[in-house]
């Protein structure tokens, strides 16, 4: 099977809800590689692995075999690797990744996006162009916002000109996409990040889709600012690390 048509085929197989984001979205763009099972067992998991960068999602109940492929992938990888898999496939995999920390995810929605407050502060999509005005970024989230540039869209919120908080989709599906927010040191809990967010929003809605925020649930702000904007949760998921 051609790589463009595996994926569209395991892209089907997922219904297009907020907890397969990541995965749908990968999929759709073509940036992951597919781990797939041997071909007797082909109703099992599997993993796709996000091109640059060191996230796998976890697809039904991967094989003891196909776990240690990727096992043998991700230890020659520089970094912390994460795998995110539903949280009712959380035990068979906590046996096949011994070693591993888990941390839960809770995943959530807004009910009415299309009433959230217009932006506070400016804030515009930015363009390859604009790669200069992340230099003020630290890292990772630097080359994480540079990366993202080709592939993503970017609403930045501004001060006096100045790009101080970043609204990112970098996973997208046919009706959902996936919050990710980084706020200047210093400029945090003054509005910049909810303008960001609006203007993003507004953007993707124009396209029909609406935002999903994942969110870790030992890291209380991200919860925290996802409930202050009036998202709700609607599902779980795990994130195993390699420590």
């Amino acid at each position: 099977m051609a790589e463009a048509t595996l994926h569209a085929e395991l892209a089907k197989e997922l219904p297009d809800l907020p907890r397969w984001v990541e995965a749908r979205g990968l999929l759709l763009s073509r940036r992951c590689e597919v781990l797939k099972p041997p071909e007797n067992q082909r109703s099992a998991g599997c993993f796709l692995i996000e091109e640059d960068r060191s996230l796998a999602c976890a697809i039904k109940r991967p094989v003891a075999s196909l776990v240690q492929s990727f096992l043998q992938r991700s230890g020659s990888s520089s970094g912390s690797y994460q795998v995110l898999a539903p949280v009712q496939t959380a035990g068979h995999l906590r046996t096949l990744l011994p070693g591993w920390s888990e941390s839960p995810v809770t995943v959530f929605v807004h009910p009415a996006p299309e009433g959230l407050a217009p932006p506070a502060h400016p804030t515009r999509l930015l363009t390859e162009t604009d790669r200069q005005l992340l230099v003020d970024v630290e890292e990772p989230a630097r080359s994480e916002l540079q990366r993202a540039l080709s592939f993503a869209p970017i609403c930045a919120a501004f001060d006096n000109g100045r790009p101080v908080a970043f609204c990112v989709a970098l996973y997208e599906t046919e009706c959902w996409w996936d919050v990710e927010l980084h706020t200047l040191e210093g400029y945090r809990r003054s509005g910049y990040a909810t303008a960001a967010i609006a203007g993003l929003t507004q953007h993707m809605l124009q396209q029909g889709k609406r935002p999903a925020w994942g969110a870790l649930e030992a890291s209380r702000a991200p919860c925290g600012m996802a409930v202050k904007y009036g998202f709700r949760a609607v599902d779980r998921m795990v994130v195993f690390n390699r420590v």
